[in-house]
């Protein structure tokens, strides 16, 4: 697209220049006869003055009067005929002339030829350069851009394994606190429940015990307080049935 402009630009200006040179060619032209013209009404002038100078020597002032009078009417008369003239010539810019036409062909095809020959390739070089050292640091700006891109990606994609495998062993030392915590509980409770039935079992021995040493004690106690009162010994059998009958006077456990 630059190489383009910069092409129309150079061609627009050698345009320019062609019709530069061109019109100051037709001035040129158009000068030429204009001046030569000049020359002869100059001439022209100069007969007729040398003229009215011969007869004013040999005329009286009355034909002084007459040839001012001549010399005026001819003065006018020149000028109606310069007037005509100039109306009945042709203005440059209408002419067309075919050497004119020539010599501004060739201008153009020459400046053109200057131009393809040491203007353009120096030139064209350069913007083709600069044009393709601008596609090439585009492109290396787009690959930097796809990189930073994918290493984002990636960046994003490790972050959010990361905070996945920080859930995760979040989540497993709350299931980890949770078993551990729920096993010391079932531990306590088991180690409660076993301390409380080994105190049962041992409050139960020592009732026992204590009940089997109540009735050895309160045997012996019968025996003596019957020895005493009866005034016997009592037999084996009677001391087993006063033993029964103290153990089931006792209150019951349950």
């Amino acid at each position: 697209m630059l190489l383009k402009f910069v092409r129309l630009s150079i061609v627009s200006f050698a345009v320019m220049t062609v019709g530069v040179c061109s019109r100051a060619v037709c001035h040129a032209e158009v000068a030429e006869p204009v001046a030569a013209e000049a020359v002869e009404d100059g001439g022209d002038s100069q007969a007729g003055h040398d003229l009215d100078a011969a007869t004013h020597e040999s005329a009286d002032h009355d034909a002084d009067a007459g040839h001012d009078a001549d010399a005026g009417h001819d003065a006018e008369a020149g000028h109606d005929a310069d007037a005509d003239h100039s109306d009945t010539h042709t203005p440059p810019i209408l002419q067309f002339d075919i050497g004119s036409a020539v010599i501004n062909i060739g201008i153009f095809l020459g400046v053109l030829a200057i131009l393809s020959k040491f203007v353009w390739p120096p030139v064209l070089g350069g913007l083709k350069a600069r044009e393709d050292k601008i596609h090439s640091d585009l492109e290396g700006a787009e690959q930097a851009n796809a990189e930073a891109r994918s290493l984002l990606s990636e960046y994003q994609t490790k972050l959010d394994e990361a905070s996945g495998q920080v859930q995760a062993m979040l989540a497993e030392a709350r299931r980890d606190a949770e078993a551990n915590s729920q096993r010391i509980l079932a531990e306590a409770k088991a180690e409660a429940d076993h301390n409380r039935e080994r105190a049962v079992a041992d409050i139960e021995t020592a009732k026992k015990v204590a009940l089997t040493e109540l009735a050895g004690q309160t045997s012996q106690i019968a025996v003596n307080v019957a020895k005493q009162v009866v005034g016997r010994e009592l037999q084996e059998s009677d001391h087993a049935d006063l033993i029964r009958q103290s153990l089931d006077r006792l209150p019951s456990n349950n």
